[in-house]
């Protein structure tokens, strides 16, 4: 059974990504992964001591409000998504789940450039990282729109 990956942050501007992400699970039968990733190390250098666990906690309830939405709206088209929250750098995160889960696509959204915390080149050279080293179906997307497919390397 081929199995998606698709990490999310939700909201308004990712609905076009999702309904894409949607539409290909549905085509191929896919089972869909629905990944959120957070990362507060950041707050490891900060000169006021506050508790980790506290915003490790919040950001999990954040990421569990956003995937359930996402998972409302495939279940409106007919598609059944699984949810899973994972804690680090998410080029590492997403890569852990791929081999956890056998995943065989994964569907990366691009930022809007002036309103995202991450890259249109960041997800683009995660994409290709993923491909090289899981040797996973990559497809990045923007506004629903296929921008890179990166094919499966034939095996040797």
């Amino acid at each position: 059974m081929v199995t998606i990956l698709y990490p999310t942050r939700g909201g308004n501007v990712t609905h076009r990504n999702q309904d894409w992400t949607f539409a290909l699970a549905k085509e191929r039968q896919a089972r869909l992964i629905l990944l959120y990733v957070s990362n507060v190390h950041f707050l490891d250098h900060m000169l006021t001591p506050i508790s980790i666990d506290r915003v490790w906690e919040e950001m999990d309830e954040l990421g569990d409000f956003l995937l359930t939405m996402a998972q409302d709206r495939a279940d409106q088209v007919g598609v059944s998504a699984e949810k899973i929250i994972r804690h680090g750098r998410f080029r590492e995160a997403v890569k852990a789940v791929i081999e956890e889960e056998k995943v065989s696509v994964v569907v990366l959204g691009r930022p809007t450039q002036d309103t995202a915390i991450t890259t249109a080149e960041y997800i683009q050279e995660v994409g290709e990282y993923l491909a090289a080293e899981t040797r996973v179906e990559v497809f990045v997307i923007h506004e629903g729109e296929v921008v890179t497919h990166l094919q499966r390397p034939p095996d040797p």
